[in-house]
């Protein structure tokens, strides 16, 4: 008989503010954490709580920053995506590898909290990242102006950098 991993921690949702970016930025994840089948059961469960709220509200990313277990903070470093990219939804210890001299660059209109403001981010470059999906690591290549913005905004706000 298979036994059924549950969490019925309570998840709370935390509207982005420009207050976050004074906040710490998102531990990266362990091995040894990435490894702990409580804690896959854990990032799961704040993801499927995500899902819910982007049903409801209009944004684009969420971060760390905004979600609550158990009455504490989520520490790690994570990016939940409204709009999936591709077969990703959410992600662990993203980084992008900094484009070499021949990248493009694009103008990204971008809102945290009430503020908005227009970021030139430079693309194509790779996105390193663990999947809260799978738990192993991927590399993908980030062609597009689009997707670029989504990326480099989040892992901005996860590094606590975006001002």
């Amino acid at each position: 008989m298979a036994t059924l991993l549950r969490d019925t921690t309570p998840i709370q949702f935390v509207p982005p503010t420009i207050e976050d970016m004074t906040r710490p930025r998102g531990e990266m994840a362990s091995q040894a954490l990435i490894d702990d089948v409580y804690w896959r059961v854990s990032i799961r469960h704040a993801s499927a709580a995500l899902v819910e709220v982007c049903k409801t509200e209009s944004y684009t990313v969420l971060t760390h920053k905004n979600i609550i277990m158990s009455g504490n903070p989520m520490l790690h470093s994570y990016i939940y995506l409204c709009n999936p990219i591709g077969d990703i939804q959410s992600v662990l210890n993203a980084r992008a590898v900094e484009p070499h001299a021949t990248a493009k660059t694009c103008v990204c209109i971008e809102k945290y909290g009430n503020v908005t403001k227009r970021v030139q981010r430079k693309y194509p470059f790779s996105l390193k990242y663990i999947s809260s999906q799978t738990f192993a690591s991927r590399t993908r290549v980030v062609r597009t102006a689009e997707e670029a913005c989504t990326w480099l905004h989040a892992i901005d706000i996860v590094e606590s950098i975006w001002d």
